[in-house]
């Protein structure tokens, strides 16, 4: 329901800092190309999408600001044990964009037994003309008993070439364990526009571990502190 007081969702919907991180990702989060924040995020259940959320958006015409609040609710019976609360949260983005740029911060709160997860993000863009600099920073803590913090960031952008677009992105993911795992990623693609609903696209991405780490691309699994490489290929058309 939208009008001049702002947007209201309510059921499944993007969390608020999720949000933050596929708008600043040159990938919009698909594919292989995918930032290694949200690849190694510790965002549990709501990493992506919150389910019986209520959410609301703040109307357009604020002079560039924009915000997103979301409440949810998690999926669980109200039973008396102790992951009855597990997914329940809050989260809140709040950005401005204007000319050529665009920033947004972003804080969620998410209950779970195994210890509540607090998640911080903010990300930028700036449009140069000739090409787009994206990058951003996110941080998942979970508090006690587990008391792990997971940081990454990313930085990459989008250069314009001729019908099409040249993506490419550096991401890193890294935990505070006494191993202090760590995965780098690069990512490089291209999008051909065949027309306005149409294009074909490919990308190239390579995830590096260390101390522990074994992130793998495309569903794949590798071994502790190797390497994996992965491709995309196809068409999409917009209906």
């Amino acid at each position: 329901m939208a009008g001049g007081f702002g947007e209201i969702r309510l059921g499944r919907d993007y969390s608020p800092q999720f949000r933050n991180l596929t708008v600043f990702d040159p990938f919009g989060t698909n594919g292989v190309g995918t930032t290694q924040t949200l690849n190694s995020s510790r965002g549990g259940s709501v990493n992506v999408r919150a389910s019986n959320s209520m959410g609301y958006f703040l109307p357009q015409g604020l002079g560039g600001f924009y915000g997103q609040l979301q409440y949810y609710l998690g999926e669980n019976n109200q039973t008396g044990v102790a992951t009855e609360d597990d997914g329940k949260g809050a989260g809140l983005r709040l950005g401005y964009a204007a000319g050529p740029v665009n920033v947004a911060l972003a804080f969620s709160s998410t209950n779970y037994a195994t210890g509540d997860i607090k998640t911080t993000n903010i990300g930028g863009q700036w449009d140069f003309g000739v090409a787009k600099l994206m990058a951003h920073y996110n941080r998942d803590r979970v508090s006690a008993p587990a008391s792990v913090t997971q940081t990454g960031y990313l930085i990459g952008g989008l250069i314009p070439m001729g019908a099409g677009e040249i993506r490419l992105a550096y991401s890193r993911s890294k935990d505070n364990t006494a191993a202090s795992a760590r995965t780098n990623k690069y990512a490089i693609g291209y999008v051909h526009n065949l027309s306005k609903r149409t294009a074909l696209y490919t990308t190239f991405a390579r995830t590096s571990n260390s101390g522990g780490a074994s992130s793998a691309l495309n569903g794949a699994v590798t071994a502790i502190n190797d390497k994996s490489t992965g491709y995309d290929f196809g068409i999409r058309h917009s209906f």
